[in-house]
């Protein structure tokens, strides 16, 4: 997760993130600024300054003069998140080819394994790590700066997805491989199957499939 280092609304922010993230504090539940202020021995303003930021980012939803709680993503949500995703790594996978090299994807492969062992051993948590690791990997190969924020920015909303709502892949183990496949792909620089599979890698994923009309995703 995008933890952070610095400053008193840093480390506040870092606690209600790990708050959400934990599931101690679950979809729609209120938050109370007081009751944080107090378990961190605080003032209220470093709590308000955090939450404002988690709302930014998409985790809180703030209602003014109300309350604040945690987001709860209604299904037309996460697809619309799932389609910025397709947009957003199909424009990386185009961008990879043109300047990725070995290394880069012998790099991908150690996350894709490092991904697949963490499901085959049940250890969700660092599945999940792994798998927006081997996504992330993809933007930084990218070697374009705005690319990498924009994905750094989907990147809690990913994980909060993960999380909270369950898995629509019907075979998981095989949505898994798909990044294996993604990185041969890559390594033979064969964009139209690389970019064919990162697309349906993802459409099954946020099941958009049958959300648009054929060949839809084929102009992103």
């Amino acid at each position: 997760m995008l933890y952070k280092s610095k400053g008193l609304t840093d480390d506040t922010y870092n606690y209600i993130l790990d708050l959400i993230m934990t599931q101690k504090l679950l979809p729609g539940e209120k938050i109370s600024e007081l009751n944080i202020s107090k378990e961190l021995e605080i003032s209220r303003t470093p709590v308000r300054d955090a939450m404002r930021e988690l709302a930014n980012e998409g985790l809180i939803d703030i209602l003014p003069n109300r309350f604040a709680r945690v987001a709860d993503y209604k299904p037309h949500t996460i697809k619309d998140i799932g389609l910025m995703r397709i947009a957003l790594e199909t424009m990386a996978v185009k961008l990879v080819c043109q300047y990725g090299s070995r290394a880069d994807f012998l790099r991908l492969k150690e996350i894709a394994d490092n991904c697949y062992e963490s499901f085959k051993e049940g250890d969700l948590a660092s599945r999940r790590r792994y798998d927006a690791d081997f996504h992330m990997e993809l933007a930084k190969i990218s070697n374009n700066y705005l690319l990498q924020k924009f994905q750094k920015e989907l990147y809690l909303r990913v994980q909060f997805i993960q999380l909270q709502h369950p898995n629509p892949v019907t075979d998981d183990e095989h949505h898994l491989q798909e990044h294996f496949q993604i990185v041969d792909a890559l390594m033979d620089f064969d964009e139209k199957k690389a970019l064919h599979i990162t697309t349906e890698h993802l459409a099954s994923f946020y099941d958009l499939k049958d959300r648009y009309t054929d060949g839809f995703f084929d102009s992103l």
